[in-house]
């Protein structure tokens, strides 16, 4: 096994680790309101709920329901024209959730400026920018760094020296996939 073959077997076991190190189970969180009772949480999803990135935020939280730790209502495919900022102001006057999950990457903006006018709501989106004080986290799912090591594996194997990637949507995150696989295969 040549130099070439053994550097690209340790990126792919490392790769790999990182893959199952993913997939273990997180800590248990608190789940208790400011008046002592179960967490009121609301979901407001951009995309319909089969969407994966969606559906699997909307399985987690229905799994919490189900188990009695929270209350939680949702709200689909809200779309990316402007509702997703007067959705979430409707929710936060009238349902007064202690908590709102959902994808703010088309909305970010939306988002962030309905969260400064809610201080005591705790939003938590996907976003691949970072939180705002006092009450905005984010999550991403932060694969530019396999990515990078797939471009690399792509870039190492090809016989034409030529290799393709597509990326579905020019958002932020998505040109930060592909560019990170370029970047992989130029390296």
């Amino acid at each position: 096994m040549n130099k070439r073959n053994v550097l690209y077997l340790i990126v792919l076991l490392v790769f790999l680790a990182s893959l199952v190190a993913s997939c273990a189970p997180a800590a248990t969180p608190t789940t208790t309101g400011e008046t002592g009772g179960k967490l009121k949480v609301f979901g407001a999803f951009a995309t319909p709920i089969e969407e994966p990135w969606d559906g699997v935020i909307h399985a987690a939280l229905n799994k919490a329901k189900d188990a009695g730790t929270i209350d939680y209502e949702y709200n689909e495919n809200i779309g990316y024209s402007g509702d997703m900022e007067r959705i979430l102001r409707e929710v936060a006057d009238q349902k007064k959730p202690d908590i709102i999950f959902g994808d703010a990457f088309g909305n970010e903006e939306a988002v962030r400026r309905v969260a400064a006018d809610y201080p005591k709501i705790a939003f938590v989106f996907g976003s691949g920018l970072g939180p705002s004080n006092p009450n905005t986290s984010v999550f991403d799912n932060w694969i530019h760094e396999p990515a990078y090591l797939c471009g690399m594996l792509a870039g190492g194997l090809t016989k034409s020296g030529t290799i393709g990637v597509v990326g579905g949507y020019p958002v932020p995150e998505v040109n930060r996939l592909v560019n990170a696989f370029i970047a992989g295969a130029k390296g």
